[in-house]
């Protein structure tokens, strides 16, 4: 992904989406500990006092950087509307993560790769447990309502991996090429074999 060159804008929110995107395109590349503050702003077109006047310092734009391309409000929005047929209801949800688990990949691995440090373990798997959260209220939604049986975090936790080795693992061990591929129905019905109350 290259940053365009954007024409300079009053706005703060243009500024900070160039920031964003600056943040996201160093990160992807460079790691964390690799991105400076100072290589962001220039990227973006700003200088380092105007980065630090919209986040503050670092570890928050990198934090607010990977809030905002993981998409939780839009997962939220989205398990908020379900309640239809739990087949159907999973594919969507598995559908929406896997690409939102794609479009992420660089930033899901470079937390992975620097995640045993102390200062980024917690950060590291801030976004993920907050699509968790997301999913288990669902998953809480299906069990009271007697579609589902199990522990409702632990239904998400068991949901969201599988989908993440199917994202993650799809480079290194191809088997189907998307997220509309057979793949996602294949992944719902094993879920679903071993969670599904039986009639």
């Amino acid at each position: 992904m290259i940053l365009q060159e954007l024409q300079p804008s009053r706005s703060p929110d243009a500024t900070r989406g160039r920031i964003l995107a600056a943040t996201r395109q160093l990160l992807g590349r460079k790691g964390r500990r690799g991105t400076t503050t100072r290589e962001i702003a220039e990227l973006a077109g700003v200088n380092e006092a105007t980065l630090f006047r919209h986040f503050g310092h670092k570890d928050a734009l990198v934090d607010e950087c990977v809030r905002t391309y993981c998409g939780t409000i839009e997962l939220r929005e989205l398990a908020a509307s379900l309640n239809g047929d739990l087949a159907a209801d999973l594919r969507r949800l598995a559908e929406v993560l896997t690409e939102r688990m794609e479009s992420a990949r660089d930033l899901i691995i470079m937390s992975l790769v620097e995640e045993e440090e102390v200062a980024m373990s917690d950060f590291a798997w801030r976004t993920p447990a907050a699509i968790k959260e997301i999913v288990a209220e669902y998953m809480a939604k299906r069990v009271a309502a007697g579609d589902l049986r199990g522990n409702p975090f632990r239904l998400a936790r068991f949901f969201m991996g599988m989908v993440f080795a199917h994202v993650i693992g799809r480079k290194r061990l191809p088997d189907e090429p998307s997220a509309d591929s057979p793949t996602i129905d294949f992944l719902i019905g094993i879920f679903l074999n071993g969670t599904r109350l039986k009639p």
